[in-house]
């Protein structure tokens, strides 16, 4: 264990309970960030008018045989490979 993650674990144990689980969801929200930064921007979705645009950009690339119908199963591993 590095002595960063070290410090941080001696901090956090010293917190109350409380106070540790708001620790977790900023963390949590911090690595949603640092995947944000990482992830292509066709994969990331902003906002709800964002999601229809890029959902509807996938319908016509379907309906045009530019791309297929991924199962459920297909588009996680998709997802995965990156």
């Amino acid at each position: 264990m590095t002595a960063t993650k070290q410090e941080l674990y001696n901090t956090i144990d010293l917190i109350p309970d409380s106070v540790a689980k708001e620790l977790l969801n900023y963390a949590d929200y911090l690595t949603s960030k640092y995947i944000e930064k990482t992830m292509p921007d066709r994969l990331i979705i902003k906002d709800n008018e964002d999601l229809k645009k890029k959902l509807s950009e996938r319908i016509e690339k379907i309906e045009s045989g530019k791309a297929k119908m991924l199962t459920v199963d297909e588009a996680f591993e998709e997802i995965d490979s990156l």
